[in-house]
Order: C-alpha cells, then sequence, then structure tokens
C-alpha cells in the first residue's frame, strides 16, 4: 500500500506582517518534519495555500525539501496546485517546471477564497480545474506527469462527476473522509474509468478537531480504530492520503503503527 502524507508549507505572513527571519524558522521546521516522514511514507503532498491562507508555494517548497531529503525510487514528491490564483500561462509554468523538478503528480484544486482579498475580487475566477485539466492534456502534459482532481467524499452532484471524469484526470483525491462505505461507493464510481482512487483520512485527535470541523468531517466511526480504517481502505485502493494538519506527532505516530501491520 503506498503511503502518502500531507505537509503543509510554512506560512509567509504571521502577526499582519512578513518576517524573513520566522519564515526560515518555519522552513528549518518544515524541512525537519519531512526528514521524519521518510521512513514511514511513499511521498509527501505538500500542499498549496491551504484556506486561502499565503504560505510558500508548494513548488518552492518541494525544491527546498529536494536540497535536503534523498529521494529515490520509494519516495516521491507530489503539490497541490490552486488553480484560483493563476491563469493558464502560469499554470503551464507552474506544471512544466514541476517535470523538471521531477514531482510524480500533481493535485488541480480551485483552493480557498484567498483572506487578503474580498468575495466580490476572487470572483474574477481565471482557471476552474476541470478546464485547466483539459487543456494541459490536450498540450500532452499528461504523459510527463500525474494530473488529479478532487472529489467530494459524498454526495457529489451527478452533473459535476461527469465533468470531472470527461476531463482524463489521471486520479481523484477525496475529501477527508468519514468512513469506509465512503470509499467503496467512490471506487466503484470510478472503476469504469480507470482512474485512481486516493482516499484522504484525518488523523483523529484533540488538536485536530477544529479542522475536522471546518470541513464538517465527522469522525465517530473510526475515531478509536484509524489503523483499521486504514488498512481496509489500502485493501480497496492500494493508497491512500494520510493528514494530521494540526498534530504532527500524532501523525507520525499513526504511520508508524500503520507500517508495523502493512
Amino acid at each position: 500500500m503506498k503511503i502518502i502524507y500531507e505537509l503543509n508549507p510554512p506560512k509567509i505572513i504571521q502577526n499582519i506582517s512578513v518576517n524573513i527571519d520566522s519564515i526560515r524558522n518555519e522552513i528549518d521546521k518544515f524541512i525537519y518534519r519531512s526528514q521524519v516522514l521518510t521512513e514511514y511514507v511513499n511521498d509527501i503532498h505538500i500542499t498549496d495555500s491551504v484556506l486561502g491562507i499565503p504560505r510558500i508555494s508548494s513548488l518552492q517548497a518541494a525544491a527546498i525539501l529536494m536540497k535536503n531529503i534523498k529521494l529515490n525510487e520509494k519516495l516521491s514528491i507530489s503539490c497541490s496546485i490552486r488553480t484560483r490564483d493563476r491563469n493558464i500561462n502560469s499554470l503551464i509554468q507552474v506544471v512544466t517546471e514541476s517535470v523538471f523538478l521531477k514531482i510524480t503528480d500533481l493535485l488541480l484544486i480551485l483552493g480557498d477564497t484567498p483572506i487578503l482579498f474580498n468575495n466580490e475580487l476572487d470572483s474574477k475566477i481565471l482557471a476552474f480545474p476541470t478546464n485547466t485539466l483539459k487543456i494541459l492534456n490536450s498540450l500532452g502534459f499528461d504523459k510527463l506527469i500525474n494530473l488529479n482532481l478532487s472529489i467530494p467524499n459524498k454526495n457529489i452532484e451527478p452533473k459535476i462527476l461527469e465533468k470531472k471524469i470527461n476531463s482524463k484526470p489521471y486520479g481523484m483525491v477525496t475529501q477527508s473522509i468519514n468512513s469506509l462505505e465512503e470509499v467503496k461507493v467512490l471506487k466503484k464510481l470510478l472503476n469504469p474509468h480507470s482512474i485512481k482512487l486516493i482516499p484522504c483520512i484525518m488523523v483523529p485527535s484533540e488538536k485536530n478537531t477544529k479542522a475536522a470541523k471546518i470541513i464538517g468531517l465527522d469522525w465517530k466511526e473510526y475515531k478509536e480504530n484509524v489503523l483499521n480504517l486504514i488498512i481496509e481502505v489500502g485493501k480497496i485502493t492500494n493508497q491512500i492520503l494520510i493528514t494530521s494538519p494540526n498534530d504532527f506527532y500524532e501523525g507520525v505516530k499513526v504511520l508508524k503503527q500503520t507500517k508495523e501491520l502493512i
């Protein structure tokens, strides 16, 4: 089973200002955490300004890690790319840079509203993920890098699902799942289209409770036995994305336990 772990790059703005020394300290912490993860994961997935908070770009963060950790055939880096913030030219640039960096997968997401701008400004969206993916595929990028889309863990509208499938992604990454049954339903929907399903599981912990509430996640089904869920999901999809946004060390604990079981 392929284990992917999600890491957030350092924030750029803290206390309503930019502090380069603070960013450097956060980069050191980011590098340390990635070094810890290399013992337990197959891929480190770097996010792109989660919740609209300005952070070092996922590609810049990937380049930093590549200088500080040793990648091999068993360890790779993937990135999320927000389409909300870019026009098609800049997206093509980003994907090309990703190819040269030897990033294995890109997850194209719309992304949350930037916290520094109002909704009126943000409404001028230049590129939706599915439209972007179609253009990138037409240019042949799908032969150079795996291009993925996100998918709701449940209650997905048929028209939205059809549009995502028709854009021909390599894989679809779920929102944090509530149950094993959600994975079974999504797997059944995607199987006829040869699209890989990558379920996301948030590690249940006190520190992650706020993050779970923000996205409406209910982990009661697996709160007491997340390892069983990870193993069972792995049997269905053979890969899984684990996230623990506010509790890194609980995430590492789960990774250690998972490694002992697989």
